[in-house]
């Protein structure tokens, strides 16, 4: 009786460690899991468009929050996490006039951010997603 319930404890524990590799497999596409928001990002590209040389946009978030440049101004705002879903709430931003380009740059991050539903940190690039369209991409 003892030796058939090592087996079928055996038969049990090698299933459930298959069907633990097999979830940790299809949760994150490769994706290292936990990751964190945390840390200063530098904008490289909005919707595909590289971000125009002299034009800064940044995102630099810390538990909740999250601040920086939006092309022209400063702005500052929340930002929710769970799991690999994001969402960057209202943000309040300073009210300069700047050159058309960085004007241009700062309207297409806002409508981009307000997009936001996941996010991937691949080899070190941030990579924002709305739905499976990849919307944002930054580094460090």
């Amino acid at each position: 009786m003892k030796r058939r319930n090592l087996v079928l404890a055996g038969v049990l524990g090698l299933g459930l460690l298959g069907g633990v590799a097999a979830c940790v497999g299809q949760q994150g596409g490769g994706m290292a899991q936990g990751q964190s928001l945390g840390g200063e990002w530098r904008v490289s590209q909005i919707n595909g468009a590289a971000v125009p040389a002299g034009v800064e946009v940044t995102l630099a978030i810390s538990g909740n929050q999250v601040s920086g440049s939006s092309g022209c101004n400063r702005y500052n705002g929340g930002v929710t996490q769970d799991g690999q879903a994001v969402k960057f709430g209202p943000a309040a931003m300073t009210r300069m006039a700047c050159a058309p380009a960085a004007m241009a740059v700062e309207a297409e991050f806002g409508k981009a951010l307000d997009q936001i539903s996941r996010f991937d940190v691949i080899d070190g690039t941030l990579q924002l997603y709305a739905g499976d369209a990849l919307v944002i991409r930054a580094t460090r």
